[in-house]
């Protein structure tokens, strides 16, 4: 994690992909559907958005996440557009790793 505490410290805390929202959440206070404008800690980020976009920011812009289809291989950076995806052109549900 490249959170930057209150201290000025980097959080460094390895954390596996599916318990990052987690993290996030307890550790660092990120959770709720906020509308108050919130500036990244992320190391050297420092985007200001709303509260309630700050997850889906720090997994594009920091964790570089993909959600690949198992179909045709093509590779989307949000699962929800994955879905869709996979919906749209494969008549199906995806299968996520």
């Amino acid at each position: 994690c490249g959170w930057v505490t209150p201290s000025g410290e980097i959080c460094r805390a390895l954390v596996p992909r599916e318990q990052f929202r987690v993290h996030l959440n307890e550790i660092h206070g990120i959770h709720g559907n906020d509308k108050a404008r919130f500036r990244c800690q992320w190391v050297n980020c420092g985007m200001e958005m709303n509260k309630e976009s700050m997850m889906r920011h720090v997994e594009e812009a920091h964790l570089y996440y993909t959600y690949p289809c198992v179909h045709c291989g093509e590779v989307f950076s949000r699962r929800g557009t994955l879905y869709r995806h996979v919906r749209r052109r494969h008549g199906g549900e995806p299968c996520i790793f």
